[in-house]
């Protein structure tokens, strides 16, 4: 009964299988055209798997208030700092290559395939229904593996590179091989210079990898396998000149290079434009001064132009590419503006990389200013579509964006720039999670310094935390231009944001936040104050867990402290109160208790402030409070003590302030037995502003004066 029911679904799959064949086979496509009942169906469109998701999602939009699809949608979960995004998605991907890593390691465990029930057979991987190969085990060589030519040819069409180098050992090396492996092994060589590369499918260590960055320097590996291969080749065909040609341009070896090409052009091998567009582009790294390096691109374009090669868009990058990395001035402006007037007439028009190359030259960081990003986004504005040619398309929105923010400073044209990245898919050349976060920083600090407070406030609510996380410097501004603004409920807010986004310890941005706090409280209303009150409070109660964490760690390099201006802002600030229990008093002693152990950097810098701080102690009930404040004023020797001693003790004794003076300078031993212990601290704290000694120092010395006298 068993095969019985195995048997039939067989068949039913056959059967299904057979009706789906011939009605491929015997379909046809619409012509245009009226059919005879009338009915014209439109030609057949072909369409991609997932171009329906596309059209649903074009009809959607994007969320810049949801997080990204990487982190899960779960509150507790989403990650809201720079850190801590990028070792989520990280250490989310490097479970996947720990599951690929099994995989490949302990391939005989994947072997079989089980079905769905209810047969639950299993059958071997390779005979899976739909065969995927990426997820197949791939194959592992070692010393004792026996290969052929076809697996090397394998691992060269996978860019398995140490493999491919494996095998291509095991196969005794290069008198082994056929000519057409052999260019292909040379190919894969020279396009990664004998370097594993990072796996497509491992997306985040791309995107954060800072060994993605380019670096331009001779890198290109001089006696490796690559000129090995090329050298034992014979005869040496053009495809194998053009491949070690473009691979020594691509790293850098630049004489090697155009000496490769020398030789070919002397022995009538012919040369792409590729290998031609390789040489442009390192052309400043053979020759010094820039009409000596003016005068060998135009013999290399002379040279194209002799072999009947027709220059494309990859030629005018590599022109501007090399120009870009001379310098600046008004000579390489003026020639960088020909380039892309003479490939305009050979109907060739700037890409994105190219523009890029022309912002590099005109644009410089010291440079004047000058304005041809209005001219490119307005061309750019008049295309339909922009498509990506070259992975140096990425650079053209950050550097534009750059451009908007420090050279032109110019608002409105970094909106025309944002709002052409924004337009149909051209946010997939805002390039890597790095790029992303620089034109961020850009956008967000031109909105801060010179757009209206309305739009710098939209823009933010649009931004951050999902899609942009402001660094220190950037968050600075921020701070800046809320202080201008007066927004005392979004510098409260401000405080947590420091917290979530990991910027809570840095204590340049923390005492910025605490002065904005001090220059906008007087005029915030009393629900804002309090707001104010609090977060000043919790950086001092965040500070003090810091460093009870930092001492039980035995950390090295320990927070730096907060100064004592910041702890001086955080007194005047939680001392705005006329209630006596109100928590925020706490925070003003442990504050001053700092100023006066030492725990902080420097003096403050309004004494004043302590000053008021005592009276108002003193006002409201706290007496130990206030002589506290006045002690530390008298201990620094500020000029301030003297007239806050006695506006305090007025306060506290509720006398007139000439009686405060009149009882001050009775005999120190009837204030020790009339005062209370707080007032008399008060009273001490005078006498240290008025002689620099404490009064029961006065009275001992004295005493012994007196006593040495009477010995006489």
């Amino acid at each position: 009964m068993y095969s019985n029911i195995v048997l039939s679904r067989q068949w039913s799959r056959v059967a299904c299988f057979c009706r789906y064949v011939s009605t491929i086979e015997g379909q046809t496509l619409p012509q245009p055209g009226k059919s005879s009942d009338g009915i014209s169906p439109p030609p057949r469109i072909p369409r991609g798997p997932t171009d329906i998701l596309q059209a649903l999602a074009a009809t959607v939009g994007s969320d810049p208030t949801a997080a990204h699809y990487k982190y899960h949608d779960d509150p507790f979960l989403i990650p809201q700092s720079n850190y801590r995004k990028r070792a989520y998605a990280l250490s989310a991907e490097a479970g996947r290559k720990a599951a690929a890593w099994i995989k490949d390691e302990h391939a005989e465990l994947f072997t079989m395939r089980e079905w769905d029930p209810p047969l639950k057979m299993k059958t071997p991987y390779f005979n899976a229904d739909p065969q995927i190969e990426a997820f197949a085990p791939k194959p592992i060589y070692n010393d004792e593996s026996k290969v052929t030519e076809e697996d090397l040819r394998y691992t060269i069409q996978n860019a398995l590179l140490e493999d491919a180098i494996k095998v291509f050992e095991l196969l005794g090396g290069v008198d082994n091989l056929n000519d057409e492996l052999k260019l292909s092994l040379l190919q894969l060589l020279c396009f990664y210079n004998e370097k594993e590369p990072v796996s497509m499918e491992w997306v985040e260590e791309r995107w954060f990898s800072a060994a993605t960055r380019e670096r331009q320097a001779a890198t290109w590996r001089l006696g490796g396998l690559a000129d090995k291969i090329f050298t034992a080749m014979d005869p040496k065909t053009s495809e194998a000149y053009c491949a070690i040609i473009q691979g020594m341009a691509k790293y850098f070896q630049a004489e090697r290079a155009h000496a490769l090409a020398q030789e070919a052009r002397e022995q009538g091998i012919p040369l792409s434009t590729s290998v031609y567009n390789s040489l442009l582009g390192c052309v400043g790294f053979l020759k010094e001064g820039v009409s000596l390096r003016v005068e060998a691109l135009k013999s290399l374009l002379s040279e194209m132009n002799e072999q009947g090669l027709s220059p494309n868009s990859e030629t005018m990058n590599a022109c501007l590419r090399s120009i870009s990395s001379w310098g600046g001035g008004k000579a390489l402006q003026t020639i960088a503006l020909q380039v892309v007037a003479e490939f305009r007439l050979l109907g060739i028009e700037p890409t994105l990389s190219a523009y890029y190359y022309l912002l590099c030259v005109f644009c410089k960081e010291r440079g004047p200013r000058i304005d041809i990003l209005t001219d490119i986004i307005a061309d750019l504005e008049k295309r339909e579509s922009i498509k990506a040619t070259q992975a140096t398309d990425t650079n053209f929105f950050i550097t534009a964006m750059g451009v908007c923010s420090d050279h032109l400073q110019d608002v409105n044209l970094a909106e025309r720039v944002h709002a052409l990245l924004m337009k149909d898919d051209n946010y997939k050349l805002v390039g890597d999670a790095y790029k992303e976060s620089i034109y961020y920083r850009h956008l967000v600090t031109v909105t801060c310094k010179y757009a209206p407070f309305e739009k710098t406030t939209e823009l933010l609510d649009t931004l951050v935390p999902n899609i942009y996380v402001p660094e220190p410097t950037v968050m600075e501004e921020i701070i800046r231009t809320l202080e201008v603004a007066g927004a005392g409920d979004r510098l409260a807010e401000a405080w947590s944001q420091l917290v979530v986004y990991g910027h809570a310890k840095r204590t340049k941005l923390v005492e910025k936040l605490l002065s904005a706090f001090c220059s906008c409280y007087t005029y915030q209303e009393d629900e804002v104050k309090a707001k104010i009150r609090n977060a000043a409070a919790d950086i001092l109660k965040y500070g003090q867990l810091v460093e009870e964490r930092e001492e039980n760690e035995d950390r090295r390099s320990p927070t730096p402290k907060l100064s004592a201006t910041a702890l001086s802002n955080i007194v005047e600030l939680c001392s705005d109160t006329q209630d006596k229990l109100d928590p925020n008093w706490t925070a003003v002693e442990d504050a001053i208790q700092k100023l006066r152990n030492e725990q902080a950097t420097g003096v403050p810098e309004r004494p004043q402030a302590l000053a008021d701080v005592a009276q108002k102690a003193a006002t409201v009930g706290k007496p130990e409070l206030a002589a506290l404040a006045v002690t530390y004023l008298a201990e620094c020797g500020f000029e301030e003590a003297t007239a806050a001693s006695v506006q305090t003790l007025g306060v506290m004794l509720n006398r007139p302030a000439e009686e405060i003076e009149t009882l001050l300078q009775e005999q120190k031993s009837s204030l020790a037995t009339s005062l209370h212990p707080s007032a008399l601290a008060v009273a001490q704290a005078y006498h240290i502003a008025k002689s620099g000694a404490p009064a029961h120092e006065s009275e001992s010395s004295e005493s012994d004066s007196d006593t040495s006298s009477d010995d006489e």
